[in-house]
């Protein structure tokens, strides 16, 4: 478990082409830069035969140009950390980003993360109670819970960070770490463990989301065995959320579910980009993406420029 004391000068989410872009040219125009890469394979690395990429004229693979363009980031002192996004604050000069492995700062965010979660995977009954008692945000609807029971799913600084935030409105608050320990910072877990409305849980896997209007249950697998938990309210930090949950509140989102952003890269929160193919646009190649990568880290050194010549 990592939190960074670190400021990035940029931290870009996502390792595709258009993130690899970015990272490079950032690191090059001598920005601390941050690339947050979730476990698994991208659709890049998938493309087993690229014959329109320029430069190759028998073709390569998506793999091939992934690792040419992670080295020469790297070579340029780009940084990479393994981690699944979880959420942003966005709003302040030195911006966080929430993560699985902690919480990064940084004076600017590109967003990167390839088609993201039109339509992400969810835990049976998460949408169906969506507003209903299920909840990403714990200081968001905190105040909803006085006196209930919570259950908070999930692992990272931030699910323990939100669940202190809880204990003071919630009458109990029930923490389940998909972990086999938990995974935070030594100081929040002497912390949490004080609390004596708080129980912790690890090794848990959330199952269903039961209730009839409203959450009244949650079915879950503790160390192997399944268990029925009374619960009024979830707070899931799973990596579930689709673009709209993730993205929705600081980016406008098409219909199509993709960030809307301007020709500069921009979204409508300051200092905060979307390149690539989670950005609304016709074309979503390899070359596109790359373009969009360029632009974004190119107006972000010639606005940080600008700042230090004023």
């Amino acid at each position: 478990m990592e939190n960074q004391e670190k400021i990035y000068d940029v931290i870009i989410v996502g390792a595709g082409p258009a993130g690899l872009t970015a990272g490079i040219y950032a690191s090059r125009g001598n920005l601390s830069t941050l690339i947050l890469e979730k476990d698994g394979i991208g659709s890049m690395i998938m493309t087993h035969q690229v014959d329109n990429y320029p430069g190759f004229k028998a073709g390569t693979t998506g793999k091939e140009i992934y690792e040419s363009m992670k080295t020469q980031a790297i070579n340029f002192g780009c940084e990479f950390k393994s981690a699944t996004v979880l959420g942003f604050d966005p709003y302040d000069e030195v911006k966080i980003v929430k993560t699985d492995s902690g919480n990064f700062k940084t004076k600017y965010i590109i967003i990167a993360t390839g088609l993201g979660k039109i339509g992400a995977k969810k835990v049976k009954g998460e949408s169906k109670f969506l507003g209903a008692g299920v909840s990403y945000c714990a200081t968001c609807d905190g105040a909803f819970t006085r006196g209930k029971v919570v259950s908070l799913v999930g692992k990272g600084d931030e699910i323990i960070e939100e669940a202190l935030f809880l204990t003071k409105y919630a009458g109990k608050v029930n923490i389940f770490i998909t972990a086999d320990q938990i995974d935070c910072n030594q100081e929040l877990k002497e912390v949490i463990e004080s609390k004596e409305n708080v129980i912790i849980n690890t090794k848990a896997k959330l199952l269903e989301i039961k209730g009839s209007d409203f959450v009244e249950e949650i079915s879950l697998e503790i160390n192997g065995e399944v268990k029925n938990i009374n619960t009024d309210f979830v707070f899931l930090y799973l990596g579930t959320k689709n673009n709209l949950e993730l993205y929705g509140e600081f980016a406008s989102i098409s219909a199509g579910g993709y960030i809307q952003t301007d020709e500069n890269m921009k979204t409508r929160t300051d200092k905060m980009y979307a390149i690539g193919d989670i950005r609304e646009k016709e074309i979503r190649q390899i070359t596109t993406a790359t373009s969009d990568g360029t632009i974004a880290a190119s107006m972000i050194i010639k606005e940080i420029l600008k700042s230090k010549k004023n």
